[in-house]
């Protein structure tokens, strides 16, 4: 497939048609606030869609939450077994790490501070959880799917963020692009698939070729139901990892969105971290998984003593893994105290409450010069400690 900057370009330029001739017919109608009060009774894919919608409404989730043809079930079910087996380190690195490498983006970061909802991260958190969790159930595209029902509703939030950009001239589209364009659902969607393979990695969690490609192709589909065009996305691993360096040599930098963000990430994990005492230790592994350079973009705090603790901390952790793949009680033992310790994460984060995914019906509003990185080659740039880090990231960092 084409991987390459000219691709990209592309999706730059292109939204959601579909759901935005929705969306539009909604917000002209006067008619979000009440679609919300009726969508919250739309829990699972096999539930009848709530009566009372707007037809065009209807007609566009009938659609939206089928399965596309091509998913291999195969894949799909082999893929929760990895769940099982390191969905605590997943669901972790995911909400941290991918999270913080969507702030390093400065158009993603804006168009995410734009937003009342987005702009402080807690509902955010909450809802990339229960998103993840619901991923990681058996069968999470299958009749009794939470997944499908939140990813439908994502597109449709994409949607109307789109719409009220343009309606209260918050974003220049003709400098930047389309807002929440597909190139930058794409590298969102890569920060979730691949780039989580690559955090993986870097805590020294062992991931199979044939886990790899299962949880990518997973990803594939979720991508589907969100909207991002599946001929976009990566069918492999190694596409997948090519197109990201790509993505985020041609976008990726610092900006004050992105700081910002950041910091109500940190300080919400903080918050959740008993005691002060040990509040560096977020942001050490923090900067462990997404590397000095981004995490400096980021202005993430460097402390020597927590960073000499997280790599302790990874060589623990990779003996246990160790131990779990020479032992069959140990696997059990340790897959059980995963699930449980997931599970106390997602009621810490979203504070045992559902936290309803709803189309905004207003947005922050300000409007400010957004400075883009310069484009260069996608080459890797750093090390931590031994460690490869990140091997994209090459703007000019003097500009």
């Amino acid at each position: 497939m084409d991987i390459s900057g000219t691709m990209l370009d592309r999706l730059a330029l292109l939204g959601d048609k579909r759901a935005e001739a929705v969306v539009e017919k909604l917000v002209e109608g006067g008619q979000l606030e009440e679609v919300n009060r009726v969508l919250r009774q739309w829990h699972s894919a096999d539930q009848n869609i709530p009566a009372g919608l707007p037809d065009d409404l209807h007609d566009f989730i009938e659609e939206a939450r089928q399965a596309p043809e091509w998913a291999d079930q195969e894949r799909l079910a082999r893929v929760h077994e990895f769940f099982q087996d390191d969905g605590i380190h997943i669901g972790a690195v995911l909400a941290l790490g991918s999270m913080a490498m969507a702030y390093a983006v400065p158009l993603g970061a804006k168009m995410m501070s734009l937003t009342h909802r987005l702009r402080y991260p807690e509902r955010r958190m909450a809802n990339t959880a229960q998103f993840v969790f619901d991923l990681m159930q058996p069968d999470p595209f299958g009749p009794s799917s939470n997944f499908v029902v939140s990813a439908v509703k994502v597109r449709l939030i994409h949607a109307t963020v789109r719409y009220h950009l343009r309606a209260t001239d918050s974003w220049d589209e003709v400098r930047d692009g389309v807002p929440a364009s597909q190139e930058h659902l794409l590298i969102v969607l890569l920060a979730l698939s691949v780039q989580v393979l690559d955090f993986l990695e870097r805590l020294k969690v062992r991931v199979t070729p044939q886990e790899a490609e299962d949880y990518m192709h997973t990803w594939r589909v979720a991508g589907s139901y969100l909207g991002i065009d599946p001929t976009a996305v990566p069918p492999t691993v190694g596409e997948a990892r090519q197109l990201f360096a790509t993505a985020l040599a041609r976008s990726a930098g610092p900006s004050p969105e992105g700081a910002e963000l950041t910091k109500h990430l940190l300080d919400l994990y903080e918050g959740i971290v008993p005691g002060r005492i040990f509040d560096g230790i977020v942001p050490a592994l923090l900067r462990r998984l997404i590397g000095k350079d981004v995490a400096n973009w980021l202005e993430v705090p460097h402390s020597p003593l927590w960073q000499a603790v997280v790599r302790c901390y990874v060589a623990v952790l990779g003996t246990m893994e160790s131990l779990e793949d020479h032992s069959r009680l140990a696997r059990r033992i340790l897959d059980k105290l995963g699930q449980l310790q997931y599970a106390v994460e997602l009621r810490i984060l979203t504070r045992g409450k559902s936290t309803p995914l709803e189309l905004p019906t207003q947005l922050a509003g300000y409007k400010d010069e957004i400075v883009l990185p310069t484009p260069r080659s996608a080459a890797e740039v750093e090390r931590a400690g031994d460690e490869h880090v990140v091997p994209i990231i090459a703007v000019d960092q003097a500009k």
